[in-house]
């Protein structure tokens, strides 16, 4: 009864707001226990809200003692105040109410931090998705380009073709956008030094607020460091990596950043359309041998390897490239593959450990690839492996 009648009045005080927390300490009130600590909030009914609310608990290692989210059909009067809430139907305007018991956290600090940081990430929900869709339909402009850009150059026509395919399935469920930007190059037709800068009114999702671009005003390519600047002017037209940046929407990881150049009639690099996200379950679950842009690094390794399809050679070589993690294919390029695929097969049989490094371009961190012999891995050795590229990297 005490837990109903207080999200009652909280749904009640909150009058509607899209996005209200509160984390307290109910001491003194009828049926609550004096040791754990709630939290509420409300936001209109959307994706991601509950993962947002448990990564973040979990990243602060606040255990969950109890949480209820049900969904609300609220109507309330144009000063805000609740006249009827009803169980979900195809109509109304639904709210999304979260209650939260966590193990008690006393410092008052801290309560406010907690609710400061879960109101801070469910804007983030709210923003990416309520772009979501506008997101979706700049991938679709994005393909129309490069397909104005095949017409133009017809001898690049195959190229363009597959990661207009790979755009599409990114469009089918493979990806979460989480947020978009376009960036023009300026300067470089004018005989200047070439300088990059944020597409005004561009912005979507995460990356709505253009004024905290670094390329809010123009930076020349001469600033950058030297990785990100080849890859600005000089790399493929299809860029995947992996931002700085972890997701504070639907789970705990470093996002995935797709970057499509935009090209002028002559193929010349005139800015790049950036969206960030994640990629779904979808895309780790899928052959990577089916998926656009994966398929075609595969194609290049069976015809590098001279295989005949069938062989035995011709299925290990498969199985070793299916083996690999996603997102290591993603962010190699073939011939980066084909080496780390060399290096599993001619493994096989060995009793010695191998080791493989590869760098991150724009130095956001490094990939190691360790390949020993069944019988001498555990969890320890993998424990012990972590540990010590930790700390010969100095990595987390």
């Amino acid at each position: 009864a005490a837990m109903a009648l207080g999200a009652f009045r909280f749904l009640q005080r909150s009058r509607g707001f899209r996005v209200d927390v509160e984390v307290l300490n109910l001491d003194g009130e009828d049926g609550w226990a004096h040791d754990v600590t709630v939290i509420r909030t409300n936001v209109s009914e959307r994706p991601f809200i509950i993962d947002s609310v448990r990564e973040y608990l979990s990243l602060e290692g606040l255990k969950m003692e109890r949480m209820i989210y049900p969904i609300l059909d609220v109507e309330r009067s144009e000063e805000g105040v609740v006249t009827a809430v009803e169980a979900p139907s195809d109509g109304g305007t639904k709210e999304s109410i979260v209650h939260c018991e966590i193990t008690r956290v006393e410092d008052p600090e801290r309560l406010r931090t907690i609710q400061a940081e879960l109101s801070s990430r469910l804007q983030d929900v709210v923003r990416s998705t309520d772009d979501f869709q506008p997101m979706v339909d700049v991938v679709q402009v994005v393909i129309d380009a490069l397909g104005r850009n095949a017409t133009e150059l017809p001898a690049r026509s195959e190229e363009f073709a597959e990661i207009q395919a790979f755009l599409e399935w990114l469009q089918e469920g493979g990806f979460v956008f989480l947020g978009y930007r376009g960036y023009d190059l300026i300067g470089a037709t004018d005989g200047g030094e070439p300088a990059i800068v944020v597409e005004p009114g561009s912005g979507l999702g995460l990356l709505r607020n253009e004024g905290q671009s670094r390329f809010a005003e123009p930076v020349p390519v001469s600033e950058l460091e030297p990785g990100m600047a080849d890859l600005a002017i000089h790399g493929p037209v299809l860029i995947i990596n992996k931002t700085n940046a972890e997701s504070t929407v639907h789970r705990r990881a470093r996002m995935d950043y797709v970057g499509v150049k935009k090209l002028d009639s002559a193929g010349l690099v005139v800015g790049e359309h950036r969206f960030i996200g994640l990629f779904t379950s979808k895309a780790y679950a899928e052959p990577a041998g089916a998926i656009p842009i994966l398929r075609r690094k595969l194609d290049v390794l069976i015809e590098a390897a001279g295989v005949r399809e069938g062989s035995h050679d011709y299925k290990e070589l498969i199985a070793t490239f299916e083996s690999l993690p996603k997102e290591q294919l993603f962010l190699e390029t073939a011939d980066e593959i084909d080496e780390d695929v060399r290096a599993v097969v001619g493994s096989y049989g060995k009793r010695d450990v191998r080791v493989t490094l590869r760098e991150d371009p724009l130095r956001r961190g490094i990939s190691v690839m360790v390949i020993l012999p069944r019988d001498r891995f555990s969890g320890t050795v993998r424990k012990s492996i972590e540990a010590a590229l930790m700390r010969i990297y100095d990595g987390e």
